[in-house]
This record gives C-alpha cells, sequence and structure tokens, in this order.
C-alpha cells in the first residue's frame, strides 16, 4: 500500500492504489514523472510549457483491416493529419489531464467515503489540472460512481449520504474537455477479492 515517505515531484512514483486489478505496475502517483507534485496542484499545461507543448501521444494502433492501411501510407492522409495537429494537442492534453486525475483518484478511493465526496473531490481536481475556463474547457460531464447492480450513470445528489463499502463493485466514469472535445475513461473499483 501506501509509503510513508511524502512523493517528491520529479521522483519515482511509489504510491500503490487501495482498490484491487490494477495491476502491479499501477502507481496512483505516476505523475512525478513528468514533474508534478503531490497530490497533483501543477496545471498540465504548465508542466509542459517548457516542453513545447508536447503532450504524450499514447498508443497508436494500426487499423486490423487490409483495406485501411491507407490511413498510415497515403501521403495526401498523412498531410490531413499535420493540419489537425492543433485539434490532437488539445486532445492529448486532455487525456493527460484524465490520466493524472484518475491516478489521484485511486489514490484517495476506499471504503467509508461518500460518493458525493469522492466526485467532488475528483470534479475539483478535474477543474484544477485542466484551469477550467466555462465551455472553452472544464469537465466532461457529471462523475458517474455506479454502485453494484447499478451498470451506469448515477451521480450523487446534494445531500446523498451513501458510502463505498468495502463489499461493494463501484464503475467509476468522468470526462474532461477542452473545445468541446471529450476525453472519458471509465474503470471498475473493489476491494473484496
Amino acid at each position: 500500500k501506501a509509503s510513508s515517505a511524502t512523493p517528491i515531484a520529479g521522483g519515482t512514483p511509489s504510491l500503490k492504489p487501495h482498490g484491487r486489478m490494477l495491476g502491479e505496475n499501477a502507481f496512483t502517483d505516476y505523475y512525478l514523472l513528468h514533474g508534478q507534485t503531490y497530490p497533483p496542484t501543477i496545471p498540465v499545461s504548465d508542466l509542459f510549457e517548457g516542453k513545447g507543448k508536447e503532450y504524450p501521444v499514447g498508443q497508436i494502433t494500426p487499423h486490423p483491416l487490409e483495406s485501411n492501411t491507407y490511413r498510415e501510407t497515403s501521403a495526401e492522409k498523412r498531410a490531413h493529419d499535420r493540419l489537425q495537429a492543433d485539434v490532437y494537442s488539445k486532445v492529448r492534453q486532455a487525456a493527460e489531464v484524465h490520466r493524472q486525475v484518475r491516478s489521484y483518484a485511486q489514490s484517495f478511493i476506499k471504503p467509508g467515503i461518500k460518493l458525493a465526496d469522492m466526485c467532488k473531490m475528483l470534479e475539483n481536481k478535474n477543474r484544477e489540472l485542466i484551469q477550467e475556463d466555462g465551455l472553452r474547457r472544464g469537465i466532461g460531464f457529471p462523475t458517474g460512481c455506479s454502485l453494484n447492480h447499478v451498470a451506469a450513470h448515477y451521480t450523487p445528489n446534494s445531500g446523498d449520504d451513501t458510502v463505498l463499502q468495502y463489499d461493494d463493485v463501484m464503475k467509476v466514469d468522468f470526462g474532461c474537455q477542452i473545445d468541446g472535445r471529450i476525453i472519458d475513461s471509465a474503470w471498475t473499483v473493489s476491494f473484496n477479492p
């Protein structure tokens, strides 16, 4: 579980998530490698300012159908992609915000937390790291935290005192957006093996 030492920006990730099913190499403080603080407080755009706003690219996989190989080999298609570089940069920035907020959330989601408090913490961190600016950038939609038999899209309202229990299975879904381009990811949280 968590290390007793406070993680340092630029240091080595060391904090493991409370939940299960995240793998041996999962660290909730991976963002330290990018110079982020623990907990994350530096807006992601500021972290990559000195790097020419070159956000992590992520995994790019080839299309499985032979009929679509032109998307990688066509000079025209590659030129079109270059024209979209500003869009790709915004999407990659939002993706990095999402990764950092998700890792941060995995550090505090554990039995005993009120779902309303969890959503508030997650959404506030999302707003902080993306530098919320009205409709230009911010959260993509209210955070979903569906328990057990509820498949998706449950969001606690003010006054909802539902608490995450050890035997619960929770599906967490949140998104962030820049210029209307939403980055969304969901994952399952459970504690009882």
